[in-house]
């Protein structure tokens, strides 16, 4: 087999998932919108961490990501290692996607940790 042949016949095969199951999905204007149930998605966002869960919050209320690490007292990059990680967790690829499929959720949230402090 010539290496062109090779070649070919590796970026021909599909690429390999991550262990973790496909969430199925629907694309709308701005992003797409996961298929999975709102337990689901409270189950995944059970999963974050405290730091990224402050950070989702933040995130959701319509804060940039320089203004999230101020309010938390990180630097920038933290704040950005902390927002890859929820987007990764919570599988979505924007802000917009994440507020679309977890606006809800991120509500109740936001009222159950306001009703904490």
């Amino acid at each position: 087999m010539r290496i062109k042949d090779k070649i070919k016949d590796f970026f021909s095969k599909p690429k390999s998932t991550s262990n973790t199951d496909a969430i199925e999905s629907t694309g709308t204007t701005h992003g797409k919108k996961l298929c999975i149930s709102s337990k689901e998605k409270c189950m995944l966002a059970e999963e974050l961490t405290p730091r990224e869960c402050d950070t989702y919050l933040l995130l959701l209320e319509g804060y940039t990501l320089k203004e999230t690490a101020k309010k938390l007292g990180i630097e920038y990059s933290t704040a950005n290692t902390y927002q890859t990680a929820v987007y990764r967790k919570l599988h979505v690829n924007s802000r917009a996607e994440l507020i679309i499929n977890y606006r809800d959720i991120g509500k109740s949230k936001i009222e159950e940790k306001k009703g904490e402090m």
